[in-house]
């Protein structure tokens, strides 16, 4: 009795495999990272990376095609020799920092703006939207070590979208120094009820520098590579990590 019960319960545990495998979405994920100048500088004084460009793609397998998923949150980490000098930039301070309007970002921020990029997006109806990707320099965050990185998403054809993304720029440990945490709007999300979107690519490329300092910079350079990992979490709650190198030198 007791051995039917085991092979009873491995069967179940088996099923439920099964089913989570079965319910995961069904897509292929990558991040390219890619960098406009490669040499180190010092701790004291970084190098500047000129621009730095990140592009992450998803291609929908044939168990979730596109318009059927969507990304709720990536989380992109750079390597623990980049550093950030947002602090010497401008920075752009919508009404709602959290949560701002694009009208609000495109009349205030012009001056913060670090850089721009592109992105396309499949819904369950209609052809691929075309968008672009305004990029700013964001104030900190209410934790002052924090600081906002916001994303200004535009589309026109077939649906009308201008939404913004309000990231956060944050540090990280062990192998990375940073993590950008970028939460996906509802609005992006469903742009309209009961209709997903799936971002197929996104990129971005930032750069810049003011008061002497490079938006981007490299303090160091350790065994030739810098290392960037990016984790993607779905609307079905399963989430894939990937990741990616660049060459660096002192």
């Amino acid at each position: 009795m007791h051995k039917l019960m085991l092979v009873a319960a491995a069967t179940m545990v088996s099923a439920l495999v099964v089913v989570g495998v079965a319910s995961a979405v069904d897509a292929q994920q990558a991040i390219n990272v890619t960098i406009t100048h490669n040499t180190a500088g010092t701790k004291a004084k970084p190098k500047s990376l000129g621009k730095l460009n990140v592009v992450t793609t998803t291609v929908p397998g044939p168990g979730s095609p596109a318009g059927t998923f969507a990304t709720n949150k990536a989380t992109i980490f750079f390597d623990k020799n980049i550093v950030f000098n947002g602090k010497a930039f401008k920075e752009c301070k919508p009404a709602n920092k959290s949560a701002p309007v694009g009208s609000d970002v495109k009349a205030k921020c012009a001056s913060a703006k670090i850089g721009a990029g592109k992105a396309t997006g499949q819904a369950t109806v209609g052809s691929a939207e075309q968008l672009t990707v305004t990029a700013y320099n964001g104030a900190p965050t209410a934790n002052p070590a924090n600081r906002w990185f916001y994303l200004h998403v535009q589309g026109e054809t077939p649906l009308k979208i201008d939404s913004v993304i309000a990231a956060t720029l944050k540090r990280a440990t062990g192998d990375y120094g940073y993590k950008l945490e970028v939460p996906i709007p509802a609005n992006l999300v469903q742009p309209l009820a009961g209709i997903t979107a799936t971002l197929l690519n996104f990129s971005t490329s930032v750069g810049g520098t003011a008061k002497g300092l490079p938006y981007v910079g490299l303090k160091g350079c350790s065994g030739g590579k810098l290392k960037f990992k990016g984790t993607f979490i779905y609307t079905d709650n399963t989430s894939q990590t990937v990741t990616d190198t660049a060459a660096c030198k002192k």
